[in-house]
């Protein structure tokens, strides 16, 4: 066996790629999008053939490889624009031990792309729930665990995506409830 086999086999580990384009990053169109060398439910034959668009990003779980990068092309189609962000996981992500479970989320937000990591989580536990006091973080929906941020480095914690409206009245209610005006 080859050390490079060696050492895939090393990152092989359950988890999971996630992302909901389009309810966290309306107003964008996703084009392509790459989750290390996988290719995601297409294989390399059907991609370099026609067959398949490698756009069709793979999203889902299950033992498979830890990316390396998540590459993401994007169009702002209000201004036909198009974008795209190649990001090192490789040192942003945990151990494979540690990583057991957990998702890699990405979306675009004022289109910039922005990265995820969701814990796993037990629903009656408090097992990588937000300790309290610290700001929600990540993307709507997720705000009641401890996720962080693999990118943009140094991005102050927020919640983004999913239905602004929602969110709105679901803020709006915290604070009636908090005795806040």
């Amino acid at each position: 066996m080859s050390t490079q086999h060696a050492c895939s086999e090393d990152r092989m580990v359950f988890h999971s790629l996630g992302y909901q384009y389009n309810l966290d990053s309306p107003g964008t169109e996703l084009i392509d999008c790459l989750y290390g060398e996988m290719l995601g439910k297409h294989t390399r034959h059907e991609v370099e053939t026609g067959q398949a668009r490698r756009g069709e990003c793979f999203k889902g779980g299950g033992t498979m490889p830890m990316g390396d990068f998540l590459y993401v092309k994007w169009r702002d189609k209000a201004t036909g624009k198009e974008y795209e962000d190649r990001v090192d996981l490789k040192s942003r992500l945990p151990s494979p031990k540690d990583m057991f479970g957990q998702t890699v989320y990405f979306l675009v937000d004022e289109n910039q792309l922005f990265v995820y990591l969701i814990p796993d989580s037990d629903i009656e536990g408090k097992r990588n729930h937000l300790p309290p006091g610290k700001p929600a973080n990540g993307p709507d929906g997720w705000d009641y665990l401890d996720v962080k941020t693999l990118y943009p480095d140094n991005s102050p914690p927020k919640v983004r995506g999913g239905n602004v409206k929602w969110r709105a009245q679901r803020d709006a209610a915290k604070k009636k409830e908090d005795g806040q005006p």
